[in-house]
C-alpha cells in the first residue's frame, strides 16, 4: 500500500501549505492614510450610471505586497470590489502630499460593526501592479515607517 503517487502528492501539499504564511513575512506597518478605490473601465458594469464612482477609505496597515483598508462599503456603483480576481485601482495620499497609484485585488474582507450602528469593512488588498516611480515613493514611505 505504499503508493509513490500518494506520497508525492502529500509532500507537495505539505510543502504548499505554508504558502499563506509566506505573504505575511513582509513586515506590516500601521498607517492611516486617505485612499480612493475605483474600478478600471473594463471592470465596471455600471460605468454609464456611475462614471466617477469611487470609495473613500483609509488604510489601516501597509506592507510591500499589500495593504489593509477600512471602507464604508464594498460597492462601487453596483460592482462589488471584493469579487475574486477583480482588479481595483487604488490611489494613496502619502503624508508628503504625493499620490501613489497602484492596482490590487481583494484577498479577504471582514465586516466591522461600529457600536453606533454604522458598518464598515476591513479589506485586505494584494498589490498586483505599481509603476516604478510610485513604487519607489511607496517603499520610501515604508522605510520611514520602519524607522519610527
Amino acid at each position: 500500500h505504499n503508493n509513490p503517487d500518494r506520497r508525492r502528492s502529500r509532500q507537495m501539499s505539505e510543502r504548499g501549505s505554508g504558502g499563506g504564511r509566506e505573504r505575511r513575512l513582509q513586515p506590516r506597518f500601521n498607517a492611516s492614510l486617505g485612499c480612493q478605490i475605483s474600478l478600471p473601465d473594463e471592470e465596471r458594469s455600471s460605468g454609464v450610471l456611475f462614471p466617477d464612482a469611487r470609495i473613500a477609505a483609509r488604510t489601516r496597515d501597509l506592507s510591500e505586497s499589500g495593504l489593509g483598508v477600512v471602507a464604508p462599503t464594498i460597492y462601487v456603483g453596483y460592482d462589488c470590489v471584493v469579487d475574486q480576481g477583480r482588479t481595483l485601482l487604488v490611489s494613496l495620499r502619502l503624508p508628503s502630499g504625493a499620490n501613489v497609484e497602484l492596482k490590487a485585488t481583494a484577498a479577504h474582507y471582514v465586516r466591522l460593526d461600529d457600536s453606533g450602528g454604522e458598518s464598515s469593512y476591513l479589506i485586505g488588498l494584494s498589490i498586483t501592479e505599481m509603476d516604478a516611480d510610485p513604487r519607489a515613493r511607496y517603499l520610501d514611505f515604508l522605510r520611514e515607517l520602519s524607522a519610527e
